[in-house]
C-alpha cells in the first residue's frame, strides 16, 4: 500500500507519570467499554481507521484493469467505503480491544492504561506526534537529520528506539499496511476475469515483500522522525515517557491495541466481495 498512517504510534509514517486511576481500576463492562474507548480516542485510533477506505481506493485505481467498466468500479468503491466505514472499524477495535482483555485477565490493565493516556505527560507527547503530518513537518525533518549526531542525540534516539519498541510503533505501521494490501486484492480479484486474479501464492509473495520492505523503511525513519517530533522535550521528561510506556500495563496495551486495530482492518478487507454482492441484491 502507498500511505503511511498518520497517527497514533505512527505520526506521518508512523504516530504525565501522574495517574489518575490504580492499577486495579474499574473492570465491569460499562468501565471497560469507557476505557477502550478512551485508550482509542487518546491514541487518535479515529485519524487512523479515517485513512483505510481511501487509502485501499487509491490502490484499486491503481491496480484495476481499464477492462473494468465505470460501473463496476463504482461498485467496487461503494463496497470498500461501506466495509471500511470509520465508525464501525472503531466499534470492532473497541470490541476486539475487550475481549482481549477479557481472555487474557487484563482488565484491570486496560483500566490504568486508560488512565496513564489521559494525564498530563502522554496528552502532551501524542500532541507533539500528530504535528508529523502538518505540511511544514518535512521540510524541518529534513534540515534536522542533516545536524551532526553528536553524543547527546545518540543518547536520546537510543531512548527513543525503546519507546518505538514499547508502543509498537514499526509494527503497527507495517500491518496497517500490509492488511490493507490484502483488502486492495480481494476488491481486485473481485472485479477482474479469474485469469486476471491473484493467487493464494502470489498473494502472499506480495504481502511478504511489502511486509519485509516498509518494515526496512520503518526501522530507519520512525527513531529519527520521533527524534525531531521531541525535540523541544528535556531529557528528563522524555525518559519520562519511555519509562511509563515501558510499564507492563502499557505494553500489554498497546502490544492488544495493535492486534486490535489489524484483526479488525483484516475482518472488513474480506468482507469486500460479498458487499458487493449486496449491493446488487445478490
Amino acid at each position: 500500500m502507498k500511505p503511511l498512517a498518520k497517527s497514533y504510534l505512527m505520526m506521518a509514517l508512523a504516530a504525565a507519570l501522574t495517574v489518575t486511576g490504580c492499577a486495579s481500576g474499574p473492570t465491569g463492562e460499562q468501565a471497560q467499554t469507557a476505557a477502550s474507548n478512551r485508550v482509542i480516542e487518546a491514541y487518535n485510533v479515529p485519524d487512523l481507521l479515517a485513512q483505510a477506505a481511501p487509502a485501499v481506493v487509491e490502490s484499486l485505481e491503481n491496480n484495476v484493469p481499464d477492462s473494468v467498466s465505470q460501473a463496476e468500479r463504482q461498485r467496487l468503491r461503494d463496497a470498500v467505503y461501506d466495509v471500511y466505514a470509520p465508525e464501525t472499524l472503531q466499534a470492532g477495535v473497541a470490541e476486539r480491544l475487550r475481549e482481549r482483555a477479557a481472555e487474557a485477565d487484563r482488565k484491570p490493565a486496560l483500566a490504568s492504561a486508560a488512565d496513564k493516556l489521559a494525564a498530563p505527560l502522554a496528552t502532551r507527547m501524542i500532541e507533539l506526534e500528530s504535528a508529523a503530518g502538518s505540511d511544514d513537518f518535512a521540510e524541518g525533518f529534513r534540515a534536522f537529520v542533516d545536524q551532526p549526531a553528536t553524543e547527546a542525540r545518540k543518547q536520546r534516539l537510543r531512548i527513543i528506539d525503546g519507546l518505538a519498541d514499547d508502543m509498537e510503533v514499526i509494527s503497527l505501521q507495517t500491518e496497517f499496511n500490509v492488511t490493507l494490501l490484502r483488502g486492495m486484492i480481494n476488491g481486485r480479484n473481485a472485479v477482474v476475469d479469474p485469469a486476471q486474479q491473484a493467487s493464494d501464492s502470489r498473494v502472499e509473495q506480495m504481502v511478504g515483500n511489502t511486509r519485509e520492505g516498509i518494515r526496512d523503511q520503518l526501522e530507519q525513519r520512525v527513531p529519527l522522525m520521533l527524534l525531531y517530533v521531541y525535540r523541544d522535550v528535556d531529557d528528563a521528561t522524555l525518559q519520562q515517557y519511555a519509562d511509563l510506556q515501558a510499564e507492563s500495563d502499557m505494553t500489554w496495551t498497546n502490544q492488544a491495541l495493535r492486534q486490535a486495530i489489524t484483526e479488525t482492518l483484516a475482518a472488513a478487507g474480506e468482507r469486500i466481495p460479498d458487499q458487493m454482492n449486496a449491493g446488487t441484491g445478490a
